[in-house]
């Protein structure tokens, strides 16, 4: 199969290489597991938001939920396990995260701070964050006029 080399193809050739020739020299450093962002799930129900993450390896305790001025912020600290290097041990890939993350996330309607439920459970935190009564939806009955 003959494959036509355009500008576009010599880039990208270009760019795989220098990627390759960079993870010939990785050596797992702390700069990797500087501090990183949580990824959230947010769904929206009539009555609700219902918030989730993963968070392995962390405890209940450890994890801090705070909702201001309609603002969640989740937070937390995955200690730094380096028993793994001792009896002479050397690392030689290092892909899992330690340290602070944190994750705030606005909602765009009043919520219920009152109200809301906190659920972690094996390693994933779920959040039920009630909307605020004056924007839930409701039905409006119609009266008919004799």
């Amino acid at each position: 199969m003959l494959v036509r080399r355009t500008p576009t193809t010599r880039w990208i050739d270009r760019f795989f290489d220098d990627m390759r020739r960079e993870m010939s020299n990785f050596e797992p450093s702390d700069e990797f597991n500087a501090d990183y962002s949580l990824a959230l799930d947010v769904d929206e129900e009539d009555d609700a938001y219902v918030v989730s993450t993963s968070i392995p390896g962390v405890k209940a305790d450890d994890i801090h939920v705070s909702l201001n001025d309609n603002v969640l912020t989740i937070s937390a600290e995955v200690q730094d396990n380096r028993e793994s290097e001792d009896n002479n041990g050397k690392r030689v890939i290092r892909e899992r995260h330690y340290g602070k993350f944190s994750r705030s996330v606005r909602f765009p309607v009043p919520v219920n701070s009152e109200a809301v439920e906190a659920d972690y459970d094996n390693g994933v935190l779920t959040l039920n964050v009630p909307k605020s009564e004056n924007v839930k939806p409701r039905t409006i009955s119609v009266k008919a006029k004799s």
